[in-house]
């Protein structure tokens, strides 16, 4: 039976196998274990035990031990631009397990050891830290909800081209926010105009309600859009760093969503002057330990 089991780094559209048999080199062994967990407790000071509070990882420190027997200098050599400290490959694995899937993890490197010990083999050690220590499923999921028009379905311009819109929808409609990851989810949430005032509330099932709101002086134009990214807690106009709208967001009733997996958490959107194109888009890529 053939082991489905491969991993490579990619770097600038570059890729590089781990274990290449054509070339003449294996990969031993791949460790990716659990991330750093940073512990947060104190003493408690009149009784026995910790209060312990600890409820994030730390970074995650990944290895590969690699040998060379065909070409061994050259195949040491060959991973040197990947292991550069200011670069940031990107490592992909796929395992033996139901759909192979793919899973990817930014790093950038920490140790390149490839001790000459001999004429016809060579054994070479890499290793790399991951600031984000959770694993990422490459495909990005999305899930859109509409504001709904506020007069009747239509628009009225003066009529030029080409123009372009995202696709619309006349009622408003709600929408699922569900990963099958590990982890919990902070979506990019991608508020379309035209509409003022927008306000995005994610209420997770017997849960929180989570609202991302804007105040209802700030107003999104037909044809324009504004990312909101709540895990980076950034607000963007057309996703444009130099186009900053985090003042406008509506600091009093603003919580930043944390949604569990395995959930269907309901997003809605609402504002004013909306059209059948005001739309919100979540977007996330699943996040996994392993």
């Amino acid at each position: 039976m053939t082991c489905i089991r491969k991993a490579w780094l990619e770097l600038g559209g570059n890729t590089i196998l781990l274990e290449d048999t054509d070339q003449g080199y294996y990969c031993t062994n791949l460790d990716l274990p659990l991330p750093d967990v940073r512990d947060v407790v104190t003493n408690r000071p009149d009784q026995d035990g910790v209060d312990d509070r600890t409820k994030y990882f730390g970074a995650r420190t990944v290895s590969a031990d690699i040998t060379a027997t065909q070409n061994i200098d050259q195949v040491a050599s060959s991973f040197a631009p990947y292991m550069v400290p200011s670069a940031r490959p990107i490592l992909h694995y796929v395992l033996d397990r139901p759909g192979a899937a793919e899973r990817t993890l930014v790093v950038r490197a920490a140790a390149y050891d490839w001790p000459i010990q001999g004429p016809s083999l060579r054994n070479i050690k890499l290793q790399w830290v991951a600031a984000d220590p959770i694993v990422k499923d490459p495909t990005t999921k999305t899930a859109t909800a509409w504001a709904g028009a506020a007069l009747a379905s239509g628009r009225t311009y003066d009529l030029t081209f080409p123009r372009t819109y995202p696709a619309g929808g006349g009622i408003p409609t709600t929408s699922i926010i569900r990963s099958d990851g590990d982890m919990p989810v902070q979506p990019l949430l991608r508020i379309y105009g035209p509409i003022t005032g927008p306000t995005v509330k994610i209420q997770v099932p017997g849960g929180p309600l989570y609202t991302v709101g804007f105040l209802s002086t700030f107003a999104v134009g037909t044809g324009a859009f504004v990312d909101v990214d709540t895990k980076a807690k950034t607000a963007l106009y057309q996703g444009d760093p130099n186009q900053n709208v985090i003042a406008s967001l509506d600091w009093a009733h603003l919580t930043w969503p944390v949604l569990p997996p395995h959930t269907d958490n309901v997003m809605t959107l609402t504002g004013g002057a909306t059209t059948n194109i005001s739309q919100v888009v979540a977007s996330w890529n699943d996040g996994y330990l392993i």
